[in-house]
Protein backbone atom coordinates (compact mmCIF):
# COMPACT_ATOMS: atom_id res chain seq x y z
CA UNK A 1 0.00 0.00 0.00
CA UNK A 2 1.68 3.56 -0.98
CA UNK A 3 2.39 5.72 1.83
CA UNK A 4 0.58 8.24 3.21
CA UNK A 5 1.39 11.37 0.40
CA UNK A 6 2.59 13.44 3.55
CA UNK A 7 4.59 11.11 5.14
CA UNK A 8 6.16 9.70 1.32
CA UNK A 9 9.62 11.31 1.51
CA UNK A 10 10.14 10.56 4.86
CA UNK A 11 8.63 6.92 4.66
CA UNK A 12 10.61 6.43 1.85
CA UNK A 13 13.84 7.38 3.75
CA UNK A 14 13.04 5.17 6.38
CA UNK A 15 12.83 2.13 4.03
CA UNK A 16 16.47 2.82 2.99
CA UNK A 17 17.41 3.44 6.25
CA UNK A 18 16.36 -0.14 7.05
CA UNK A 19 17.95 -1.77 4.10
CA UNK A 20 21.67 -0.10 4.63
CA UNK A 21 21.30 -1.46 8.07
CA UNK A 22 20.56 -4.84 6.57
CA UNK A 23 23.32 -4.75 4.18
CA UNK A 24 26.05 -3.61 6.63
CA UNK A 25 25.34 -6.47 8.82
CA UNK A 26 26.49 -8.43 6.50
CA UNK A 27 30.05 -7.02 6.99
CA UNK A 28 33.01 -7.68 10.05
CA UNK A 29 31.96 -4.72 11.72
CA UNK A 30 27.97 -5.51 11.37
CA UNK A 31 25.59 -1.52 11.13
CA UNK A 32 26.75 1.21 13.40
CA UNK A 33 24.16 1.12 16.66
CA UNK A 34 23.22 4.63 15.69
CA UNK A 35 20.48 4.95 12.62
CA UNK A 36 18.95 7.85 12.10
CA UNK A 37 17.18 9.89 9.24
CA UNK A 38 18.26 13.80 9.37
CA UNK A 39 17.61 16.64 7.74
CA UNK A 40 20.47 17.63 6.46
CA UNK A 41 24.30 16.36 5.81
CA UNK A 42 25.09 15.23 9.52
CA UNK A 43 27.89 15.75 11.96
CA UNK A 44 30.74 13.84 12.14
CA UNK A 45 30.61 13.01 15.70
CA UNK A 46 30.03 9.27 16.55
CA UNK A 47 29.80 5.95 14.17
CA UNK A 48 26.68 5.92 12.63
CA UNK A 49 24.36 5.41 9.93
CA UNK A 50 22.04 7.98 8.36
CA UNK A 51 19.67 8.55 5.42
CA UNK A 52 19.34 11.97 4.40
CA UNK A 53 16.39 13.48 1.71
CA UNK A 54 19.10 15.57 0.01
CA UNK A 55 16.94 17.09 -2.90
CA UNK A 56 13.69 17.76 -4.73
CA UNK A 57 13.73 17.98 -8.46
CA UNK A 58 11.94 17.32 -11.68
CA UNK A 59 12.83 16.08 -15.20
CA UNK A 60 11.13 15.97 -18.58
CA UNK A 61 9.80 13.31 -19.80
CA UNK A 62 10.63 13.81 -23.03
CA UNK A 63 14.18 13.73 -24.63
CA UNK A 64 12.65 16.16 -27.20
CA UNK A 65 11.44 18.57 -25.28
CA UNK A 66 12.17 21.97 -26.55
CA UNK A 67 14.64 24.13 -24.18
CA UNK A 68 11.77 26.51 -22.81
CA UNK A 69 10.54 23.24 -21.36
CA UNK A 70 12.77 24.14 -18.13
CA UNK A 71 9.92 26.67 -17.04
CA UNK A 72 7.08 25.22 -18.20
CA UNK A 73 7.15 21.24 -16.94
CA UNK A 74 3.65 21.35 -16.33
CA UNK A 75 2.87 21.67 -20.26
CA UNK A 76 5.00 19.37 -21.57
CA UNK A 77 5.62 16.76 -18.70
CA UNK A 78 7.83 16.21 -15.69
CA UNK A 79 8.52 13.23 -13.07
CA UNK A 80 9.36 14.36 -9.63
CA UNK A 81 13.00 13.26 -8.47
CA UNK A 82 13.88 12.85 -4.69
CA UNK A 83 17.41 12.38 -4.53
CA UNK A 84 18.55 10.85 -0.85
CA UNK A 85 21.89 10.67 0.39
CA UNK A 86 22.97 7.61 2.90
CA UNK A 87 25.94 8.07 5.13
CA UNK A 88 27.80 5.43 7.08
CA UNK A 89 30.50 6.81 9.36
CA UNK A 90 32.84 4.81 11.10
CA UNK A 91 36.09 6.04 13.66
CA UNK A 92 39.25 6.04 12.27
CA UNK A 93 42.06 4.79 13.61
CA UNK A 94 43.46 6.63 16.79
CA UNK A 95 46.16 8.82 17.64
CA UNK A 96 47.55 7.14 21.00
CA UNK A 97 50.00 9.20 23.06
CA UNK A 98 50.27 11.70 19.79
CA UNK A 99 51.55 9.44 17.97
CA UNK A 100 50.11 8.69 14.55
CA UNK A 101 48.54 5.63 14.06
CA UNK A 102 50.39 2.96 12.50
CA UNK A 103 50.56 2.01 8.83
CA UNK A 104 48.70 -2.16 10.54
CA UNK A 105 45.94 0.23 12.19
CA UNK A 106 45.29 2.38 8.91
CA UNK A 107 44.87 -0.83 7.11
CA UNK A 108 42.64 -2.68 9.17
CA UNK A 109 40.39 0.31 9.42
CA UNK A 110 40.73 1.10 5.19
CA UNK A 111 39.71 -2.85 5.21
CA UNK A 112 36.26 -2.27 7.55
CA UNK A 113 35.56 1.03 5.64
CA UNK A 114 36.00 -0.46 2.38
CA UNK A 115 33.53 -3.39 3.42
CA UNK A 116 30.90 -0.94 3.79
CA UNK A 117 31.58 0.60 0.58
CA UNK A 118 31.24 -3.08 -0.79
CA UNK A 119 28.30 -4.11 0.94
CA UNK A 120 26.80 -0.92 0.06
CA UNK A 121 27.48 -1.09 -4.03
CA UNK A 122 26.33 -4.43 -4.17
CA UNK A 123 23.11 -3.90 -1.94
CA UNK A 124 21.86 -0.94 -2.91
CA UNK A 125 21.75 -2.03 -6.20
CA UNK A 126 20.22 -5.15 -5.72
CA UNK A 127 17.19 -3.74 -3.74
CA UNK A 128 17.08 -0.47 -5.89
CA UNK A 129 13.71 -1.39 -7.48
CA UNK A 130 12.06 -3.31 -4.98
CA UNK A 131 12.88 -0.26 -2.34
CA UNK A 132 10.72 2.34 -3.58
CA UNK A 133 7.94 -0.16 -4.22
CA UNK A 134 4.76 2.33 -5.85
CA UNK A 135 7.86 4.89 -7.80
CA UNK A 136 7.93 5.44 -11.24
CA UNK A 137 11.96 4.32 -10.99
CA UNK A 138 14.71 4.59 -8.95
CA UNK A 139 18.39 5.21 -9.51
CA UNK A 140 21.45 4.12 -7.74
CA UNK A 141 23.91 6.74 -8.50
CA UNK A 142 27.05 5.54 -6.40
CA UNK A 143 29.05 6.05 -3.70
CA UNK A 144 32.33 7.99 -2.75
CA UNK A 145 34.45 7.44 0.25
CA UNK A 146 34.22 10.44 2.87
CA UNK A 147 37.49 12.36 3.95
CA UNK A 148 38.57 11.95 7.48
CA UNK A 149 37.08 14.67 9.77
CA UNK A 150 37.34 14.15 13.13
CA UNK A 151 38.60 11.24 13.39
CA UNK A 152 36.17 9.84 11.05
CA UNK A 153 35.74 8.07 7.87
CA UNK A 154 33.30 6.22 5.98
CA UNK A 155 30.99 6.53 2.47
CA UNK A 156 28.28 8.56 1.39
CA UNK A 157 26.36 7.00 -1.47
CA UNK A 158 23.33 8.54 -3.59
CA UNK A 159 19.78 7.32 -5.35
CA UNK A 160 17.02 9.00 -6.69
CA UNK A 161 13.49 7.70 -6.64
CA UNK A 162 10.93 9.38 -9.30
CA UNK A 163 7.75 9.36 -7.55
CA UNK A 164 4.48 11.11 -7.69
CA UNK A 165 3.21 14.26 -6.43
CA UNK A 166 0.06 15.07 -4.49
CA UNK A 167 -2.45 17.93 -4.10
CA UNK A 168 -2.25 19.60 -0.47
Amino acid sequence: MPPDPLDRLTDYAQSLLDAVVIILGTTDAGAPASQFLTPAAPAFDCEFVAVQVALLSEESTSPLSPLMATGNRNRFGNIILVSYDVYVVRCGPEIIGGQPPSDAAKTASAALVQQDGWALWNGLREVQDTLFDDCIGAYFDGGAPIEESGGFIGWAFSMRAAIEGYAP
